[in-house]
């Protein structure tokens, strides 16, 4: 992380790329932007990145080889894994007067939590999204209202992330719009893209979409297309799936390793009706178990495979929990651990 330039921006952003991330990343951006409070007091500039924990290193690269440490960071949306952790561990040694900024819903943040407090005090962790909880902490800073559009994709992410009360029609195009826009961002990585979505949310003036809505609405399109290929994959799954407890088992090594693993468990549980956990191998040889089931049980499950010894990492949410298993892991090993674990759904 060597400075390329003497130009430096006073504040970095990390977000995730869907909906949640963006938003919460635009309300930053109008905190410090607009109204000049938060995260540092005054104007100041701000470089705006999104990324996934795979991405995050190099996100941060390109925050700090923009001039040098900034005076804020700020990450938002992003599941605390190891590998973020220790990429975050070597960022403050070398940028010691950075205040750094985690804002997160992930469990995996959660159950690091103790880790993440050793490098900052400024930690707001919760069950609620992470727009809602960015929202909350503005909110107690005087922030108390957002532009039109950004409180809109506020409460819209919330019903993305959890479900909520009936809507009135014009809060379901909200959700819609929101949904499609989070799937186009997630799906395209275009980083610009991404960049104008954040500055137009946090936009107090009335402005048109920064982009072509048919081009949001072809890339939906081709998700769709995706999402029918992924549910055909798991009914094919679904025949091979064993019973190990009160788990359904299904080991899919060599014939599943794009990305999309994620997706392909969610639909594996819709077609069983009932737990699953998905063995895959990715083409660099890492060894993921997606698990998923209802309420908090698939996060206990991952949890306790990481206290045996069996899993490296997690990541994911409550009722989908993605654990990265150790390399020379027998597969005995694993399904005897998943067979106790079990009880715990």
């Amino acid at each position: 992380m060597k400075p390329r330039s003497l130009v430096r921006t006073p504040v970095g952003v990390i977000a995730d790329w869907d909906a949640d991330g963006v938003t919460s990343a635009a309300m930053i951006y109008y905190a410090q932007h607009y109204k000049r409070v938060y995260p540092l007091r005054g104007r100041y500039d701000v470089a705006l990145e999104p990324a996934g924990p795979r991405g995050f290193p190099d996100a941060l690269d390109h925050i700090v080889g923009g001039g040098g440490c900034p005076d804020a960071l700020v990450v938002l949306d992003i599941p605390l894994t190891s590998s973020v952790y220790d990429v975050l561990s070597s960022f403050l040694r070398e940028c010691k007067e950075t205040r750094l900024v985690y804002i997160d819903h992930h469990f995996s943040t959660i159950y690091m939590s103790k880790k993440l407090y050793e490098l900052s005090e400024e930690v707001y962790l919760g069950h609620k999204p992470t727009a809602m909880l960015t929202f909350n902490l503005l909110r107690s800073l005087g922030v108390r209202h957002m532009t039109p559009r950004l409180e809109a994709f506020m409460k819209a992410v919330g019903v993305l992330e959890r479900g909520a009360r009936p809507l009135t029609e014009a809060e379901r195009r909200v959700v819609k719009l929101a949904a499609s826009i989070s799937k186009a961002c997630t799906v395209l990585r275009d980083k610009e893209m991404w960049q104008k979505l954040v500055k137009w949310l946090a936009s107090p003036l009335p402005q048109d979409m920064p982009f072509d809505r048919k081009l949001v609405e072809k890339v939906v399109r081709i998700a769709e297309e995706s999402d029918r290929e992924i549910m055909e994959k798991a009914k094919e799954l679904a025949i091979t799936a064993r019973r190990i407890g009160y788990i359904r088992f299904i080991d899919a090594r060599g014939k599943w390793t794009s990305r999309g693993s994620s997706a392909l468990a969610s639909k594996l549980y819709k077609v069983l009706k009932q737990p699953v956990a998905l063995l895959i191998e990715r083409d660099d040889g890492v060894k993921l178990l997606i698990i998923r089931s209802r309420g908090r049980g698939a996060y206990r499950v991952a949890t306790g495979l990481v206290k045996e010894g069996i899993a490296l990492d997690i990541g994911g949410h409550s009722g989908l929990a993605i654990v990265r298993l150790r390399d020379d892991l027998d597969l005995s090993e694993l399904e005897n651990a998943l067979r106790r674990l079990s009880l715990h759904l």
